[in-house]
């Protein structure tokens, strides 16, 4: 008894480990991923919309060839056998998963990726809004509490202490509120299309849409840079370990963990765009900055808490 009690729990710290360890994985390749394209557009004639059209459409044919090799063909292509869930799965490719990508790499050449990523992490404050709204309830004090700290946090980021201009352009602002609003729309609309139809089929699909969509605005093979070899395997970990790699490695880890967990392990992506930016790009920040960087990671963990329910 107490023998086969202890190869269950050892069996599932293993699954625990394996779940932080993917996590983790993922949430760093992302925040590595926005700093390789921040040196790509400076040292390459490399665009935001050729670098994120090669990236969606390479990405998603690797992940439907994943997802017929691991779900089969039919399972793979059951969501556009209801009109319903096709129409869904077409905007939020284009809103969400294409939207996200092109503002948050654009937000990064008009600044760096440290503000790009951060500015992304202000999405909880209008999801909470937009839930709000819609339930129309004032939101609890955990959520009114994340919302005063991003606000708080992201208005020390811009200004750094210098209330009468912003350290960054309205370019930047305007494309990272945009950003925030795109992972807002990839937070709320996807969920039933992921629980109905699996999670690996869904993203691959809207990463295959919205790199098509990308292609018809700017085709890849327009302004394809002049490659090397040093440029082929940057553009590979864009493609490969920091989208493909980094969406699976999230997706398998998200059933293996708590979902507070999952939710703080989330902050280890601005904490290494953040760091990466400062000691390898040359990113400077005061230290109101910093404190406004804390800040709106710390809303990643003021939703972790747990929050009391109201009848």
């Amino acid at each position: 008894m107490n023998q086969g009690l202890a190869t269950q729990r050892k069996l599932v710290g293993r699954r625990r480990a394996e779940g932080i360890g993917l996590s983790l994985g993922s949430q760093i390749l992302w925040g590595v991923a926005g700093n390789v394209g921040q040196f790509l557009f400076e040292t390459t004639s490399i665009t935001v919309a050729w670098l994120v059209g090669f990236r969606l459409i390479l990405a998603g044919i690797i992940l439907l060839a994943f997802a017929v090799w691991h779900d089969g063909w039919h399972e793979t292509v059951r969501v556009w056998h209801n009109w319903h869930a096709a129409s869904v799965l077409i905007i939020f490719s284009i809103l969400a998963m294409l939207g996200i990508q092109l503002t948050y790499f654009t937000t990064i050449s008009y600044s760096n990726a440290a503000t790009a990523t951060v500015l992304q992490f202000t999405s909880p404050v209008l999801v909470i809004g937009w839930l709000a709204i819609r339930q129309r309830r004032w939101p609890g004090k955990i959520n009114t509490a994340t919302v005063v700290v991003a606000v708080v946090g992201t208005f020390l980021l811009i200004t750094q202490g210098h209330l009468g201009s912003l350290s960054i352009s309205i370019a930047a602002l305007v494309w990272g509120l945009l950003t925030a609003a795109s992972d807002a729309v990839y937070i709320l609309l996807p969920n039933k299309l992921l629980k109905e139809y699996g999670s690996v089929p869904v993203v691959a699909w809207s990463f295959v849409i919205g790199g098509i969509v990308m292609n018809v605005i700017h085709p890849v093979w327009v302004g394809f840079p002049a490659m090397t070899w040093p440029l082929f395997w940057i553009l590979v970990f864009m493609v490969v370990p920091a989208t493909t790699f980094a969406y699976l490695m999230e997706l398998q880890s998200i059933p293996l963990l708590p979902a507070t967990l999952v939710s703080i392990l989330q902050a280890a992506e601005p904490i290494a765009a953040t760091l990466i930016a400062v000691f390898l790009m040359g990113a400077q920040f005061n230290w109101i900055g910093v404190m406004g960087i804390i800040m709106v990671i710390s809303t990643v963990f003021i939703q972790a808490l747990p929050q009391r329910r109201t009848t």
